[in-house]
């Protein structure tokens, strides 16, 4: 219906929008004083919130169908010259080459020696930090893509929180055409923002905002996975820090578990296998002091639980006993205490559970064994970990693995159970294997790169290491990684929200494996949800 208006009567639909604008100024005096009347310059630009996992990838390839139709059928008073895709990074440029192509629209990799070969009929996908105000080896300078341009901005977000520069490049090359922008954190942004930026990013988002499907409204309609919140407000001990972190494994090890035990009855619902991630600061290309220590308390941790198998033992059973210690503030109560029903029912011992921990998540049948933290040779930022001679399990992914790698061996000089060093690989991937049915990765640790350009429906458990108050829309995107669902016929939604459908029977504790649990290790984020109201439902520990 815009496209439709645009296209045949722009002058009508700025008078509408004004005059819509003046109706809610006075149903609500007061309200909305920072917001100004729209200009023709607002009119050519349309942003959809929406949360991650909504679907934005195929609303972009639609909105791009629809563009295209409503131009052809309008007096084309401007020649369309390039459909231009910004993305933040390299992965999700060649991501959605891959999507773009499998809905049937023609889409390249942007190069400066394409010249006018796909002017206005295919897609030229690019990073958008390769804009710039001249030309340079890797990147283009935004006169060189002239007037009239369709531009697709996936991530909208980007360009606000740190570099404005890179707002104003997009901008300008598509000033004088059309803009889609998509993202699940605007309202993070402008919060983020501050004097006149804030009011500025106000004003483009009040006015280009056409549809607001923002986490909240995703949620409250049935749609992704469910959540648990636990993240302890206090500063623990080194003890109590591997208790809470053994929690955090008996919680994933829960989902496991029932994963391959009801794997017939749960099939219908689309769940794939668990798969735990870490998260960590900024684990990045230039690794830091603190990057590797992220890396490290993991490490650490998943050492101890190996070697230890008393302390281990041990903790199990004071955890499903409700006897760990680890108390909400408010009730007195362990935070666990509603949680592992399905494992107590099991009447498992916690040996039993020790032993089945170690195979399920560890892939090794053997106590005590080392603990290998080796970065494979032949595959780009890949460290693999690996319990004894047992295949990997889980794997870092980092920019500069050989630098993280020196630093662990500095941290893990004196300490029994790590080995520290390198091993040639010739093998796949182990990051390109985790979406694969039959993965042995059970254990994903990585940077905020994840916040974005990284797609994968088996997300059940996260640990967010040192994730700070300020961090809104990454921790939003974050957040968005782990709740995705396919569902019941591909329905993306819970299983108890199946109104209208005709599905099979229900397995009991199936919300376990619906259910995102999340742990915060020096992460201060929960009042970062509390304050945005982004998690209507969030338990705060």
């Amino acid at each position: 219906m815009y496209l439709d208006r645009y296209f045949n009567g722009r002058e009508r639909l700025l008078e509408d929008l004004n005059d819509y604008l003046q109706s809610v100024f006075n149903s609500e005096a007061g309200n909305y004083q920072e917001i100004e009347p729209f200009t023709p310059d607002d009119l050519g630009k349309l942003a959809f919130w929406n949360a991650t996992g909504s679907g934005k990838t195929l609303l972009m390839h639609m909105n791009i169908l629809q563009y295209l139709y409503y131009y052809e059928h309008s007096d084309k008073r401007d020649r369309l010259n390039r459909i231009i895709l910004l993305t933040p990074n390299e992965g999700l440029t060649d991501q959605h080459l891959d999507e773009l192509k499998l809905s049937g629209i023609d889409a390249v990799n942007f190069t400066k020696e394409s010249g006018n070969a796909f002017l206005g009929k295919t897609v030229e996908v690019m990073e958008i930090t390769k804009l710039a105000d001249e030309n340079g080896d890797k990147t283009v300078a935004v006169g060189s893509f002239e007037s009239n341009n369709l531009v697709l901005v996936d991530e909208g977000h980007k360009g606000k929180e740190s570099d404005s520069k890179w707002r104003d490049r997009r901008n300008k090359i598509s000033e004088t055409g059309f803009c889609f922008e998509y993202s699940a954190t605007f309202g993070q942004a402008i919060a983020s923002a501050s004097g006149r930026s804030r009011i500025n990013l106000l004003n483009e988002y009040a006015h280009s905002t056409l549809f607001d499907y923002s986490y909240k409204h995703f949620y409250n309609d049935g749609y992704g996975k469910d959540y648990n919140i636990l993240n302890l407000s206090h500063s623990m001990e080194e003890e109590q820090s591997r208790l809470y972190l053994t929690a955090c494994l008996l919680s994933f090890y829960e989902q496991t578990l029932f994963y391959h035990s009801q794997e017939n009855a749960i099939r219908p619902f689309l769940i794939e296998k668990p798969l735990a991630i870490f998260v960590g600061s900024s684990v990045t290309a230039s690794v830091s002091d603190r990057d590797a220590s992220d890396v490290e308390t993991i490490i650490d941790f998943f050492q101890h639980f190996i070697n230890d198998s008393r302390e281990s033992i041990d903790f199990i059973g004071r955890i499903l006993a409700g006897n760990d210690g680890l108390v909400d503030e408010n009730t007195h109560r362990s935070i666990f205490n509603r949680s592992f029903a399905y494992l107590r029912e099991t009447g498992k011992t916690a040996q039993d559970i020790f032993a089945d921990m170690l195979q399920k998540i560890f892939n090794s049948s053997v106590a005590g064994a080392n603990l290998y933290i080796e970065d494979l040779k032949g595959l780009k930022g890949e460290i693999g970990m690996r319990v004894g001679n047992a295949e990997y399990f889980g794997v870092i992914n980092v920019g500069d693995s050989a630098g993280l790698i020196r630093k662990l061996a500095k941290l893990a000089k004196d300490k029994p159970g790590v080995r520290i060093g390198t091993k040639d690989f010739n093998d796949k991937s182990l990051f390109a294997t985790i979406n694969e049915e039959g993965s042995k990765v059970n254990v994903l640790i990585g940077s905020k790169k994840f916040t974005e350009g990284w797609s994968s429906w088996r997300v059940s458990t996260m640990g967010l290491m040192n994730i700070g108050v300020n961090e809104g829309s990454q921790i939003i995107q974050l957040f968005g990684r782990g709740v995705r669902l396919k569902g019941f016929a591909i329905s993306l939604k819970r299983s108890k929200e199946l109104k209208g459908y005709d599905n099979p029977p229900i397995p009991k504790y199936l919300d376990i494996l619906e259910t995102l649990n999340i742990f915060g290790i020096h992460a201060d984020y929960m009042e970062k949800f509390k304050a945005e109201g982004n998690i209507k439902k969030a338990k705060e520990y």
